[in-house]
């Protein structure tokens, strides 16, 4: 097949040949059909008929022109010129009439010396009958030789030495030819509406079926699996439409199967996350209250303890201690505002975030630019967790992997939702390699918090040209907004 549609004029036609429909098709197969076999049946009924019709009119004029032959033999060996004449003249019309359906065009009555002796309605012998003669197996006495409009039988009259030459006109064969092509035409015509009508209702029943699978597979490619495809008929249709339903419902059910695992997973990520917060703000409230607490209470001891014994032998080791506990305190502290910020439930997520890049710059040197827009008001606790979890991720895989001294986060609050970036000028990796490899476990965990608010993450990044990390959140309530839309620093 490939090596016949090598040819591009091949490969042109089999391109228009396959974008034409089934229902133009199959009515040009039965319409080219019927007027193939309708041209051949006339073709072959038009010859056939044609030499029928010549050898019977042959046949008549072999028997007029010997019947015609006795009587002028009779009358010639009596030397009845006239009444042979008026014989000819007489047979010439009896035989020209609708009774006999022949046309007798000339009567000759010729000598041996090929003298005309008597000619009736007549004139020459036509040329073409000269060369043509055609052998429909008739007494040898006499020929029989067509042209073009006119059958000549010529019968010897050996009596009287004498040929006597007929010719009948073609013109009744040619219009029985004509009436009957006719009539095959109009049966044709009649073959070719009828067979269009059941071309058109034979490809009604073939592409209706088939109209329905393609509506119901284009629903399916929107997302829709609840279509299903009528069984027509018992044929191989209808078995390809109980195939399809068949897997509609294999798919259906497959994705309420994926999507209980979905909400199953959605609610396991979630309950873990808020476990995981919980424990966070609980470790984190338990150092603040009781081991800072604590912590404190040793300084102050200390500091009495200092004052009470009043040696000076002892003040040194005393401040090593106090010194120890403090730098203690501070690391006390410094680890309750990392796993849960206290700024973030009392004072929001902007100012938690302002917090952390300002420790993030002094533990790791990085210069972060923060800018917010279209963001004043509180945002739901889950939501500010999850953006506040996200942004803490995304600057830390910056601090591990992306070799850069600068980073810049945006905090865009719009119509639709909450859009965050993150993005360096670090040295960069491949998306697409790090997703197969499953390597980035921070990507990951900002992808599932994303998904968990029903949003998304997009990752743009390229070996050598920084990454840039764009998280949607949908939020459609209207509080947050800028009245002036516009960008600025926090």
């Amino acid at each position: 097949m490939r090596s016949i549609l090598s040819s591009p004029r091949l490969r042109r036609l089999w391109n228009i040949v396959g974008g034409v429909s089934i229902q133009v098709k199959v009515l040009g197969i039965v319409l080219g059909v019927i007027l193939l076999l309708s041209a051949f049946v006339i073709v072959q009924m038009r010859a056939v008929l044609i030499n029928s019709l010549l050898r019977e009119l042959s046949e008549q004029g072999v028997a007029i022109s010997e019947g015609i032959g006795h009587e002028v033999t009779y009358l010639l060996e009596r030397d009845q010129i006239e009444l042979v004449h008026f014989y000819l003249q007489d047979r010439q019309q009896h035989y020209s009439s609708l009774s006999h359906n022949t046309v007798v065009t000339y009567i000759l009555l010729e000598d041996a010396t090929d003298q005309t002796i008597i000619s009736v309605a007549g004139g020459t012998v036509p040329i073409d009958l000269l060369t043509a003669d055609v052998d429909f197996h008739l007494p040898p006495a006499t020929q029989v030789a067509i042209g073009r409009e006119v059958i000549e039988v010529i019968t010897p009259l050996p009596e009287v030495d004498a040929l006597l030459h007929l010719g009948l006109a073609r013109a009744n064969v040619e219009a029985t030819v004509r009436s009957v092509v006719m009539q095959l035409l109009a049966i044709t015509g009649v073959m070719i509406a009828v067979g269009f009508a059941a071309a058109i209702f034979l490809t009604w029943i073939l592409t209706r079926p088939l109209l329905s699978l393609v509506s119901a597979t284009q629903a399916v490619a929107q997302g829709d699996l609840s279509r299903r495809v009528p069984r027509w008929a018992n044929d191989e249709i209808g078995e390809l439409s109980t195939a399809f339903n068949r897997m509609m419902d294999s798919l259906q059910q497959a994705q309420a199967e994926q999507r209980e695992r979905a909400e199953l997973r959605e609610r396991y990520v979630s309950g873990v996350i808020l476990a995981q917060e919980s424990e966070r703000q609980r470790i984190a409230r338990e150092l603040h209250d009781s081991t800072s607490q604590s912590l404190t209470s040793l300084l102050v001891g200390l500091q009495n303890l200092k004052a009470a014994v009043n040696n000076p032998q002892c003040d040194h080791p005393i401040e090593e201690l106090r010194q120890v506990v403090g730098r203690t305190l501070d690391e006390v502290r410094t680890l309750s505002w990392r796993l849960r910020p206290s700024a973030l439930d009392d004072l929001g997520l902007v100012s938690a975030l302002h917090h952390y890049i300002e420790d993030y710059h002094e533990r790791y040197g990085i210069q972060v630019d923060f800018f917010v827009r279209g963001l004043h008001g509180r945002l739901p606790p889950e939501m500010e967790t999850s953006i506040y979890r996200i942004v803490q991720e995304g600057l830390t895989n910056i601090a591990r992997y992306a070799q850069t001294d600068h980073a810049s986060i945006i905090l865009n609050r719009r119509v639709e939702g909450i859009r965050l970036i993150i993005e360096d000028n670090g040295i960069g990796f491949d998306p697409a390699q790090v997703e197969a490899q499953n390597r980035s476990l921070g990507l990951q965990g900002i992808r599932e918090r994303a998904a968990l608010l029903g949003g998304s993450l997009t990752i743009e990044s390229q070996p050598g040209l920084g990454t840039s990390l764009f998280v949607e959140i949908p939020y459609a309530e209207g509080e947050g907004r800028d009245a002036r839309g516009e960008l600025h620093d926090a």
